[in-house]
């Protein structure tokens, strides 16, 4: 993000380095509402401004006759089908002002639209605005109309080929807008030739383009076509993508048997198609960046060997407020059969998936997956001795883990796990920037006998470990560091922002169960007294698992999730309302630190609504993992929350 005063050079550099610009949030002042806008703005004023001086002379007609006439711009094609197909990461918002629209009706866009939250909104927003406006002599559009700048689909691609260096191409629809985008490039083009760069008119495949090249050799092409600007950081590039739009017969990337396998299985609902997608394929990007590299391709030569070649791409998609949900997810690696190598270690199986009774009933968050450790770390033995000599990787888990804990991890820990392996959230009060406590239980093939493998390891750091027995449960603990010296007497005691994580590890039940929490551990030993104690129990989680189970593969999951977005947000809420964030303003209020200042005024013309005004949109959310013939696939929602 550009500072205001940023140096002339920092902003030359920014501009002439080709960037993927991020998605960001942005926010209408007037309304106070959330809407998407293309992410880091400093990019966007790059990207913008090497239109170049092509389109100088035909600025002023065409805005007039774009505003008077309302120009209808041709149907073009698609971003996946003006890409080559050895693009090897592509990511694409289809719709902008759909995606604003969209965002405003989730759950987030809906709490800054909020009556109660609309104040303190528009004042955050004011105060950007502010700081934006001290660029204006540099910059010569207001944010307001940055923001709404891309008109229709937005697409940045990766692009590789064995006759060409590897490139970027970025393609924005902004249609009607294209004036506002004509005086951003203005202004860039008046930076790039104060600085030393160059600007020149060419012609690519019949079509008139600028090339951009700036002070250390960097080029920038970019063009105009049916409302769309097209960046490319080469001439070839962009002749390609030229090609590819006048029909010519070379492969698209909407030809790409990898990128089409993937997209089928992240593409949602038919009727209601996802806002934003990506597509990556990871092995050959390193194989592209390996060119002239001796030790990346050395590790590249290693790819079959370890059976990393065998992942062929991965990709996701995104859709905002779709019928029930207020989003959906869809995130698939695609996997070569027969699996072999590290992605033998990827070794989903299926089973119940019903919280287990130590889960507490409050809990923030839950996952549970199954496993096969045993294949896994079989696999993983083997692969690192074929690289490095036979028996080394039992040496090296002997001797960096078997040796320092008191017990054989190969023979004494792997066999006896069972393969469920459970993560649980719990959030301690009072609130701290890490008050979320994490419990994971590992399950076990036999509780009784991997009681001696238990008491060895307690044996072993008897001196550093404090017994305790709660629900007739025995835990040990592993003591923080001691306490402060408490404040002189008269001084007030500062309010602490974080928590001091106190380890500690119990048998419970046929889990061993690990946490970084004296107190949740507690939670889940309470909750294994009474079932109404437990997450299993709770309408909400039982709402979750009947969604699940209706998803392809839903009956038999490698892995689910359940999350409460209500309750990650109340502990936001409540460290923000603490005397912990309050106490720290304060003390930058005494050092006159302006940013405290501003935080200050803020929250003092704008006091934080009540936490009803927010809880009230927040559903909760769930997700599921399966593994079949194509790979890996990754689904999650969030419900979106009906008001009355």
């Amino acid at each position: 993000m550009l500072r205001a005063g940023a140096d002339l050079r920092q902003i030359v550099a920014i501009w002439m380095k080709p960037t993927i610009p991020p998605l960001g949030i942005a926010a209408d002042r007037t309304s106070g509402e959330f809407f998407f806008a293309t992410g880091d703005f400093s990019v966007q004023r790059r990207l913008f401004s090497l239109w170049g001086r092509t389109y100088r002379w035909a600025g002023s007609s065409l805005a007039i006759a774009l505003t008077l006439a309302g120009a209808a711009f041709a149907e073009r094609p698609s971003a996946p089908k003006l890409l080559p197909t050895h693009t090897l990461a592509f990511a694409r918002i289809t719709d902008a002002p759909l995606l604003r629209e969209r965002f405003k009706e989730t759950a987030l866009g809906r709490i800054a639209g909020d009556e109660d939250v609309k104040p303190l909104v528009s004042s955050t927003y004011a105060a950007i605005q502010e700081a934006w406006n001290t660029l204006e002599d540099r910059i010569s559009v207001p944010l307001d109309d940055l923001i709404v700048l891309p008109q229709g689909e937005i697409a940045v691609g990766f692009v590789s080929a064995r006759d060409q260096p590897t490139g970027v191409v970025m393609l924005m629809d902004v249609k009607e807008r294209l004036p506002t985008a004509i005086k951003l490039l203005e202004d860039g083009e008046t930076f790039v030739k104060q600085e030393g760069g160059d600007v020149e008119t060419v012609k690519i495949a019949g079509v008139e383009a600028t090339l951009v090249t700036g002070p250390d050799g960097g080029k920038i092409v970019y063009f105009e076509k049916e409302g769309t600007l097209v960046f490319t950081t080469s001439e070839a590039l962009s002749e390609q993508v030229l090609d590819l739009w006048d029909g010519s017969e070379i492969k698209s990337l909407a030809e790409n048997d990898q990128f089409n396998s993937i997209m089928s299985r992240c593409a949602g609902s038919s009727d209601d198609p996802p806002q934003f997608t990506f597509f990556v394929d990871p092995i050959e990007i390193v194989r592209a960046t390996a060119r002239g590299n001796f030790a990346v391709q050395t590790a590249v030569a290693l790819f079959p060997v370890l059976g990393v070649d065998g992942v062929k791409g991965v990709g996701g998609s995104l859709t905002f407020s779709t019928g029930e949900f207020d989003q959906v997810a869809h995130y698939h690696i695609l996997i070569e059969e027969p699996r072999a190598g590290i992605v033998k270690v990827l070794a989903f199986g299926a089973g119940d998936t019903t919280p287990e009774p130590w889960v507490p009933a409050e809990s923030s968050a839950y996952t549970t997956l199954h496993w096969n450790v045993q294949e896994s770390y079989s696999v993983a033995a083997e692969l690192y001795n074929s690289i490095m000599e036979e028996g080394e990787f039992q040496r090296e888990v002997k001797v960096r883990l078997s040796d320092r804990i008191g017990v054989d991890v190969e023979k004494e820990i792997v066999p006896a796990l069972d393969g469920r392996i459970s993560i649980a959230n719990w959030i301690q009060k009072p609130a701290t920037i890490n008050g979320q406590c994490i419990m994971v239980g590992l399950k076990l093939k036999d509780a009784n006998s991997f009681l001696d493998v238990h008491n060895k390891i307690v044996e072993k750091f008897a001196d550093r470990l404090e017994k305790k027995t709660m629900a007739g449960v025995t835990y040990h603990v592993i003591p923080g560091p001691a306490p402060q010296q408490p404040p002189a007497e008269g001084d007030t005691p500062r309010p602490r922002i974080t928590r001091q994580p106190t380890p500690c590890f119990a048998i419970v039940g046929d889990y061993l169960l690990i946490c970084d929490s004296v107190e949740a551990l507690e939670a889940s030993l309470l909750a294994t007294t009474d079932p109404a104690r437990g997450l299993a129990d709770q309408p909400d989680f039982k709402l979750i698992a009947s969604k699940v189970k209706r998803q392809n593969g839903g009956n038999a999951p490698g892995m689910l999730q359940f999350s409460r977005p209500e309750e990650s947000m109340r502990m936001l809420y409540d460290l923000a309302t603490g005397d912990a964030v309050k106490s720290r303003i304060d003390r930058g209020l005494e050092n006159e630190n302006p940013f405290f200042k501003r935080v200050d005024g803020i929250m003092k013309e704008n006091p934080i609504p009540p936490f009803s005004s927010i809880s009230k949109y927040l559903a909760p959310g769930g997700g599921m993992a399966t593994s079949d013939e194509t790979g890996l696939h990754y689904s999650a929602f969030t419900l979106k929350r009906q008001l009355d």
